[in-house]
């Protein structure tokens, strides 16, 4: 089985290519800073000579038109050149689309994107939560769960009024993520939206004070 990982410099991009070398063959794809249209036909060969693409690729802080490429016009390129090829690409996306009042831009781009991908029986959408890795129980300083480590470490506070404090969030460990992925390649799952939650509900709030307790800040 071949798996092509687009975005693989970050934190769910690295994790997945170090997981899914030891049973696939990877190949990994970096395409922040351009769009489809300028990436050589050689380049899109190799892409969709894999079985399954996995678009990791996202700007959480979106801010250029680069960054909004990213999010919502790249993957829908993506599936409009996959007509050629009938692969099976599982993007991901934010379970922050579900919520009302979820009004910023990163949201936005996911929301928008997915209304085209929707439509397409060869795209899986994983709506992820806040994704996280534990080693001993401590939260990894990674991925999004790193800004609070920072936001507390530069303030030295075990309270920060972060955006929407109150919040539920429902984390999800990263290997569940990689095991979820996996059932999919492996035909296991043909739902073509899944919304992903973890089993442990916590306010945004409470993790920060979670993490400020962990790193001994009261």
């Amino acid at each position: 089985m071949k798996i092509s990982i687009i975005g693989h410099t970050g934190f769910i991009g690295k994790y997945l290519k170090r997981e899914f070398d030891k049973k696939y063959l990877i190949k990994v794809f970096s395409l922040r800073n351009e769009k489809i249209d300028n990436i050589s036909i050689k380049t899109l060969d190799e892409i969709f000579s894999s079985d399954y693409i996995i678009n990791c690729a996202a700007s959480l802080d979106p801010k250029s038109k680069n960054d909004l490429y990213l999010n919502e016009n790249f993957p829908a390129d993506l599936v409009r050149y996959n007509k050629n090829y009938k692969k099976k690409i599982i993007h991901l996306s934010t379970i922050n689309i579900l919520i009302n009042d979820r009004l910023d831009i990163y949201t936005k781009s996911k929301k928008n994107c997915e209304n085209f991908l929707r439509d397409n029986n060869n795209v899986f959408i994983l709506r992820l939560p806040l994704v996280v890795n534990k080693i001993n129980n401590i939260y990894e300083k990674i991925g999004n769960i790193a800004k609070i480590y920072k936001y507390l470490k530069f303030i030295n506070l075990p309270i920060y009024p972060f955006i929407y404090p109150g919040h539920i969030y429902e984390p999800i460990e990263i290997l569940y993520l990689k095991k979820k992925i996996d059932d999919i390649i492996l035909n296991k799952v043909h739902d073509k939206v899944i919304n992903l939650t973890g089993n442990k509900k916590i306010s945004l709030w409470d993790l920060a004070h979670e993490i400020a307790k962990q790193e001994k800040y009261f």
